[in-house]
């Protein structure tokens, strides 16, 4: 009973959050305002979230622990940008859902509202990009002095940005469905064609 309550008063922090930030964006409003509205003292809010920008952003992603499953669990053969790729391609075609355009549209007002969020998505990308580099690293048996597993990881972890960036874009513009998933799915494959053969190719001067 004490878990489910605990539960219970998460979420109505959260939903209390959710519609503040949507209505004045994150940097007006207090966590004091976030507390009243959800019913709770200011110390409650902090209990669950130690600060402001985790009742928006994530301190561990799902998305983290779930890239790193993907590449540890790639089958023999693929590499571990080919993994990494495919699965941030996939996740991010799924923001093509309309039932997620509603969430897709007022996240990236919130976001890019605030300098503050920015800052912290940042943040979180870069943790992510450490964390692939240190697992791709420990699989490898790379030295301290190679450069592969870092390069690998920031490449993965910029087209996750990217295709985050875009399909904020397009939602912005009215597009979603089958459309925006279209759109995100040609724009990760190219980008996935890049991590798996390199940028030899590209932008080549004629």
């Amino acid at each position: 009973m004490r878990e489910r309550r605990r539960l219970e008063t998460h979420d109505r922090i959260v939903e209390a959050a959710a519609a503040l930030f949507a209505e004045r964006g994150f940097d007006a409003v207090s966590v004091v305002e976030i507390a009243q509205c959800a019913g709770v003292v200011e110390k409650t809010v902090f209990n669950h979230f130690p600060v402001k920008e985790g009742l928006v952003l994530s301190t561990d992603p799902p998305m983290r622990r779930a890239l790193l499953h993907a590449v540890a669990s790639r089958p023999a053969g693929e590499s571990a940008a080919a993994a990494a790729g495919t699965f941030v391609v996939t996740a991010m075609t799924s923001l093509g859902d309309p039932a997620a355009a509603e969430g897709v549209a007022t996240m990236a007002r919130i976001v890019r509202g605030s300098r503050t969020l920015q800052a912290r998505e940042r943040e979180i990308l870069g943790d992510i990009t450490a964390a692939l580099a240190a697992q791709i690293r420990e699989e490898t048996g790379a030295s301290d002095g190679t450069v592969e597993p870092e390069l690998t990881a920031a490449a993965v972890t910029a087209l996750y940005g990217r295709l985050l960036e875009l399909a904020r874009d397009r939602v912005l513009a009215g597009v979603t469905g089958p459309e925006l998933a279209g759109e995100l799915r040609a724009a990760g494959r190219r980008g996935l064609s890049l991590l798996q053969f390199g940028l030899a190719g590209y932008a080549k001067r004629r």
